[in-house]
């Protein structure tokens, strides 16, 4: 689901937790209720996170998963939420350095990640609640209405230039990768040369656990803790979310789940 959340001004607390990730282990060392460590911990193996509080009313119908554009003024975050942590005493929001409202603590912290960032005119932020319901103040279930197609809408064929942004792979940990786990799928146990004789022979997917998007730089990669052999139909699951892709072992859990 698509959710926007409108401020018509600078939200100070913005600077702090969405224009700069948190770093999450010195923000769980500080922590000291028992319930919060317990629901914190369970993001520790993102190492880096953005948070917001969207009001009680709005947090209600958001759940993991789900896109929200932050509005503050004319600055527009595109967000995906990762986890949302039920603070009624608001210990986490004090940690954050988050301002109190009137006085009051921010109780539910949303752990998110910010995809983008842009600037948008009085006019387009129009046009985008134009396509809208609002569900509380200043918050929108955000719904783009479609166009009907026209016949010329369906050609294919012409030709366009691209111009992508690709990271380097080494051939070199693919092999060691594969030497250890071997080329049959890590979630749904296919092999390739099983069912295809020859013509699959060596054929598999090799899956990046931090994708190198996150990581954007070169770094020295373990073939065997940062890599993981997986068919391309798993491997498209593993990053059908796009931004924050599936853990392999979440994906194995959906997996077995429903052949059982």
């Amino acid at each position: 689901m698509e959710y926007i959340k409108v401020y018509s001004t600078k939200v100070p607390n913005a600077a702090i937790t969405l224009d700069k990730m948190i770093q999450l282990a010195p923000a769980f060392s500080k922590i000291s209720n028992s319930d919060i460590r317990r629901h914190f911990s369970k993001l520790l193996d993102r190492e880096r996170l953005n948070f917001w509080d969207f009001g009680v009313r709005a947090t209600a119908a958001l759940k993991n998963g789900d896109s929200v554009s932050i509005i503050c003024g004319s600055k527009c975050y595109s967000c995906q939420i990762i986890d949302i942590i039920k603070d009624p005493n608001g210990e986490l929001g004090d940690l954050l350095g988050w301002a109190r409202q009137f006085g009051a603590p921010w109780k539910n912290v949303c752990a998110l990640t910010v995809k983008s960032t842009k600037l948008l005119s009085p006019t387009e932020i129009k046009q985008l609640l134009s396509n809208s319901r609002q569900l509380a103040s200043s918050f929108y279930h955000h719904s783009p209405s479609q166009p009907p197609r026209k016949p010329e809408a369906l050609s294919e064929g012409r030709v366009v230039e691209l111009s992508l942004t690709t990271f380097e792979r080494n051939p070199a940990a693919r092999k060691s990768c594969l030497d250890h786990f071997g080329p049959q799928c890590y979630v749904c146990e296919f092999d390739f040369e099983k069912t295809y004789g020859e013509l699959g022979k060596g054929f598999i997917h090799v899956h990046h656990i931090t994708p190198l998007s996150h990581i954007r730089e070169s770094y020295a990669v373990d073939p065997i803790k940062d890599l993981i052999p997986v068919c391309p139909n798993c491997h498209a699951m593993l990053h059908i979310r796009q931004g924050e892709p599936l853990t392999v072992p979440e994906l194995k859990a959906i997996y077995y789940s429903k052949k059982a």
